[in-house]
C-alpha cells in the first residue's frame, strides 16, 4: 500500500511501479514510465486497471497531449528535492495541455515544496519520506505568503511595484483543490 495525501487527508492506494522491461501484472493499478506507455498507448484503453504514467525529470510531457484521456494519473517524479523540472512538467500539463486529471508528485520532494507544487497543478502526493508523512499527519503545511512567478491556475494580487512579485488573494481557494 502507498500513502497518498490529497485534499488535506491521507488514503492508501495500491499501485505497482512497473519498469521499462517488467511484465505487466494481470490485474491491478500500474504506474508505467512515460516512454513505455507511448510505445503502445492504445493497448491500455478499455482495460480494467488504473493507469498512471510516470514522467521522469526532463521528459517532454507534451508528447502525452493526444493521450491524456487514457490516463487516470500523471505522476511527476522528483529524483532529488533540488531538481525542479517536475514543477515545469506539472505547469505544462495543467496550463498548456489543460489536463484535468490527477497530477501526483512522487519521489524525493520535501514538505516545503508542497505548497509550490500545488500552485503548479499537483493535486496529490505519494508519500515516501517518513518526515513528510509525520509532518502532514501532525497538520503541518508550510505557508508561502509571497510568490515570485505568477501561475494561471491561481488568482493572485500584485505585491508592490514589481510585476513578478505576487500575493495570494485573501479568501481565495488554494491552487489545485
Amino acid at each position: 500500500m502507498t500513502k497518498i495525501f490529497a485534499n488535506g487527508a491521507f488514503r492508501d492506494e495500491e499501485w505497482a511501479h512497473i519498469g521499462l522491461e517488467d511484465d505487466l501484472p494481470e490485474t491491478g493499478n500500474v504506474l508505467l514510465p512515460m516512454s513505455r506507455f507511448l510505445e503502445e498507448p492504445n493497448s491500455f484503453a478499455g482495460s480494467n486497471r488504473g493507469l498512471a504514467v510516470v514522467v521522469a525529470a526532463g521528459e517532454d510531457v507534451e508528447l502525452l497531449a493526444d493521450h491524456l484521456d487514457k490516463v487516470a494519473i500523471i505522476a511527476v517524479d522528483f529524483p532529488a528535492f533540488s531538481d525542479g523540472r517536475g514543477f515545469s512538467a506539472a505547469r505544462v500539463l495543467r496550463e498548456q495541455l489543460n489536463y484535468q486529471g490527477d497530477i501526483r508528485a512522487i519521489g524525493k520532494y520535501i514538505l516545503d515544496q508542497a505548497p509550490l507544487l500545488r500552485r503548479c497543478g499537483v493535486t496529490s502526493f505519494e508519500i515516501s519520506k517518513p518526515e513528510v508523512l509525520k509532518a502532514l499527519d501532525a497538520g503541518e503545511w508550510p505557508e508561502v505568503t509571497n510568490y515570485l512567478q505568477p501561475v494561471d491556475s491561481v488568482e493572485e494580487l500584485p505585491a508592490g511595484e514589481r510585476p513578478w512579485a505576487r500575493k495570494p488573494v485573501p479568501g481565495a481557494p488554494e491552487a489545485a483543490e
